[in-house]
């Protein structure tokens, strides 16, 4: 599955129903340091290499969306990444 938020698709996507986070990120990340580390306006988790963001990781979608309210991510320059696909990666894990 991948999941696309406004230029940035990510190939790697895992949901934990559990906890409520959704964690994405591109499989060939390329070089990340302690500096590459940032957060979305939402206090998201936001990951940059070379230029591009390589991760992100949404607190409590599932409840965002219960509420009716848009999964985003704005970026500090107020950026507004949106997604046509991720609701379809919000979804419960099988029981084993």
């Amino acid at each position: 599955m991948t999941v696309t938020f406004g230029p940035y698709t990510f190939d790697r996507v895992d949901y934990d129903d559990e906890f409520d986070i959704l964690r994405m990120w591109r499989s060939d990340p390329g070089p990340i340091g302690y500096d590459d580390w940032d957060a979305s306006q939402e206090d998201y988790s936001v990951v940059w290499s070379e230029g591009r963001i390589v991760s992100i990781e949404i607190m409590s979608p599932r409840r965002l969306m219960e509420q009716g309210r848009e999964i985003v991510v704005t970026l500090e320059d107020g950026t507004v990444l949106r997604s046509p696909d991720v609701e379809r990666a919000i979804t419960p894990r099988k029981a084993a």
